[in-house]
């Protein structure tokens, strides 16, 4: 798991009070649309990326990871 999972990981553990795993569908873990709208700000300062109304379409973890993977290089690249 690289830093971005691992980071993800325990955020989320701390934040809805369970470690996920990879695959985990974020609303088995308790996020719902609020839970997002607040990760999402999280997200925003954690990783350093502006995380656009596409963010509501990812379902997993490993899913949201890849999204701020992506974000983060298209941020590099601009």
């Amino acid at each position: 798991m690289d830093s971005i999972e691992s980071k993800l990981v325990a955020q989320l553990g701390r934040k809805f009070g369970q470690q996920p795993d990879l695959d985990d569908r974020l609303s088995y873990i308790g996020v719902d649309s609020v839970g997002m709208a607040e990760l999402t700000v999280e997200i925003e300062k954690e990783f350093g990326i502006k995380v656009a109304e596409d963010i509501f379409s990812v379902d997993t973890v490993r899913e949201l990871a890849a999204y701020i993977r992506q974000r983060q290089s298209t941020a590099a690249s601009s």
